[in-house]
């Protein structure tokens, strides 16, 4: 537990149409590693690594944030649905682990936008503040994955072309 002054906070609410939607590190890790147990991916499942100094970072630069736990849709959705805005992901952005490689494109999907527990960062960031992230330090492991647009919903594309997908995340009260 903590506190921080509200100036600071970054919270779901504050996303903007025009913003980059970014992720931290690889998808689909911990899901995979839950369902394969004893695969080398269970370490994600069994020791996630929080991201808080990425976290600290962002402060004053990302207009909204939330940790991956439930699924990137699901997660993602609650950005959306607080900020009163929709998306479109570009499903060949999704920073999937390679060891999912053998898998069809939509069990890759699968994990990684309905599986939870990679307690990666999402958030959503101008493209000025993407450019100054960029420039604090080398970010290799942040990847944008689409944008925020004014039409509500959260809309997939494969190659530029629409792709219709359905995803639920973890249901905490079923």
């Amino acid at each position: 537990l903590g506190w921080m002054d509200a100036e600071q906070a970054v919270i779901r609410s504050g996303a903007q149409v025009g913003d980059y939607i970014c992720v931290s590190g690889q998808l689909g890790s911990a899901a995979y590693g839950l369902a394969h147990l004893g695969h080398a991916l269970q370490q994600r499942l069994d020791y996630p690594i929080p991201r808080c100094t990425l976290g600290q970072q962002l402060a004053g630069l990302a207009s909204s944030m939330i940790d991956v736990s439930d699924g990137l849709a699901q997660d993602l959705g609650h950005i959306l649905k607080a900020s009163h805005v929709g998306a479109t992901l570009q499903l060949d952005q999704l920073p999937i682990n390679t060891a999912l490689q053998d898998l069809t494109r939509e069990q890759q999907w699968q994990y990684a936008l309905a599986g939870g527990d990679d307690y990666e960062l999402c958030f959503t960031i101008s493209p000025q503040n993407y450019e100054k992230l960029l420039q604090q330090q080398n970010h290799s492991s942040i990847s944008v994955i689409g944008k925020i647009d004014a039409e509500s919903g959260l809309r997939f594309q494969q190659n530029g072309l629409d792709h219709s997908l359905q995803f639920n995340g973890y249901q905490h009260f079923a």
